[in-house]
Order: C-alpha cells, then structure tokens, then sequence
C-alpha cells in the first residue's frame, strides 16, 4: 500500500441521483463549514472534485447505480494517483462505489468499518420502507442486485464475517435485528439505557479480526441526537462527539486505512448547524493519525503535532 501524498475530497451531493434534496445538501454543507480548510491547514495538499450529474438516467435505481459507477471510477484514478480519497457524500450506498474503485485500482477487496445508527442491511426481497438506500451493507457483500453490481467497474464482494465491523447500529426493527444476528457480523450496539465504550470495543474486534486495508464509513447518524440531528432517521443511543474523535483517532493504529466516506447528513434538521464543526473535528484527528501511522504524508511539523 503506497504512502498517500495527498488528499482528494470526492463530493457527491445528491439524493439517490437528485442535487442538493434532503441528505444531497450535506456535502455542500460541509464544504461550507471549512471541510478542507480544516484538512489543509494539517500540512495536506488537498483538492476537491465534484461528481458530475445523473439527472438524465431514469429513475432512483438507474441514476444511484450511476452515481456509484462514477464513484467507482473517480476512486480508482484518485488511488492510482496515490491521493488519499474521501467522500462527502448524500447516500451511504456510495461506499459501495468506493469499494468496486479500489478493488480495481489495487486487486484487492478492503475491508470496512461502518458506522451509522441503522443496519443497512435490507435486501430487495425483504425491504418494507422501500427506501432504497437502507441496502448497502448488504450490497456490499453482493446480496441483491447482482446484475446492476457488476455494472460497477472492479465490483467484488467482501466478507461480511470476515471483512466487516459496524459501530453504532440501534435504530433497528425486529426483523432487521434478527437478519443482522443470523449474518454474523460484528456489531458495537448503541444503548439508550447505559454508556458504550465504543472505541474501546471498537478497538478490541480491530485487533481481534486485524482487517488489513479498510474502508471507513461514517454515516452521520451514528451520532447521538444529544449531539445534534443530522437526518430524519437520527436517533438516541449513538456516538457522543469525544467517541467519533476518539474512534477516528484510534483506527489507523489497528488497520490500514484506504478511504473515508461521510454521508447521510441533511442540513435542514440542524437548524443550529451543529454537525459540521463534530464531524470536521473527528475528520482532523482521523487525518492526524493518518499522518502519525505513516498512511499519509504530512510536513514534518504536521507529524511531529500528530504523535
């Protein structure tokens, strides 16, 4: 795995193909609030690019398929060019496109750490809200939609056993729960009733199951609604802002990060604007580590801060 010389922000601000609707406003948001002033000023070079449009496919299916086929490609080049790659992104099924990009630039399927309050876990057959981007963690291990999956450039599906950790789930039905226990994946559950060590029990299944390279997903919601809302699924029970800092920081010690991917906010539930400074703090300290652990290459005094 080459030193990253650099950091690409992929933006990607749709809603299952549609700019800047309800979680599509989250990454314009972000960008807004000093996302990559706040990298840069790491001693990082960084450069932002932005997904162009797939409003002329039709409908949610073919234009969020697009979406990830142009992720996919976009991750490739930006690896190829040693470049670190992080995606702001509306919908959490971008990580699927991040997956297939770097499969094909490095022959090789990473491993994820996803974070968010839900399971993602529904498959086509099972889905009963019919939101069509509570599927992800399922489509990365290629359960469903194989047809429209490799139509994806370097798609291949990972081991959910084996190759997955996922931190923060609560916000589950009955059936959902029951699907994610029969899977076998790793789950740090969140708990209204008492405090999780997260990042301790996060950092015992990383030294445990030592994941290798790893795609980190941090769907926003993850977070506790004490911390602020961040979408229309937002619920108690998450992340406070010292454990996604604390997290971020710890993970680059116990595998070998590749991409993060920062999805699912919308702006129009946090009226206060309390999400982007949390989400750009832990995004800092993530990107420190990176730094500390020898995955990105900073100035010398950037390093030297970082450890």
């Amino acid at each position: 795995m080459a030193l990253a010389k650099s950091i690409t922000i992929i933006s990607s601000p749709y809603h299952l193909g549609v700019r800047d609707a309800a979680v599509g406003a989250g990454p314009t948001a972000l960008l807004a609030a000093g996302f990559a002033d706040a990298i840069q000023q790491q001693g990082i070079a960084v450069r932002v690019v932005e997904l162009e449009s797939v409003e002329e496919f039709d409908g949610e299916i073919g234009r969020l398929f697009e979406l990830l086929r142009r992720t996919s490609k976009t991750v490739t080049q930006v690896v190829q060019q040693n470049s670190f790659p992080i995606l702001l992104a509306g919908n959490c099924s971008t990580t699927v496109g991040v997956q297939a990009g770097y499969a094909a630039a490095r022959n090789i399927v990473p491993s994820c750490v996803w974070f968010d309050a839900h399971d993602d876990f529904n498959t086509p057959d099972v889905l009963a809200s019919g939101y069509l981007d509570s599927m992800p963690v399922a489509m990365l291990a290629g359960l469903g939609w194989k047809t429209l999956l490799a139509s994806i450039p370097g798609f291949k599906p990972l081991d959910l056993q084996r190759q997955l950790v996922h931190c923060g789930m609560r916000d589950v039905t009955e059936l959902e729960r029951s699907r994610v226990v029969e899977a076998r994946f790793p789950v740090i559950w969140g708990d209204t009733e008492k405090q999780v060590d997260f990042e301790g029990e996060l950092h015992r299944l990383l030294k445990d199951k030592k994941l290798g390279e790893t795609m980190v997903h941090l769907d926003l919601d993850a977070l506790d609604t004490s911390v602020g809302n961040v979408n229309k699924f937002s619920a108690p029970g998450g992340l406070l802002e010292d454990d996604l800092e604390r997290c971020l920081r710890m993970i680059p010690s116990e595998s070998k990060p590749v991409s993060l991917t920062i999805a699912s906010y919308d702006p129009s539930f946090d009226k206060d604007r309390r999400i982007p400074p949390v989400a750009i703090n832990g995004v800092v300290a993530f990107v420190k580590s990176l730094i500390a652990q020898g995955f990105l290459e900073g100035t010398s005094e950037t390093a030297s801060r970082a450890i």
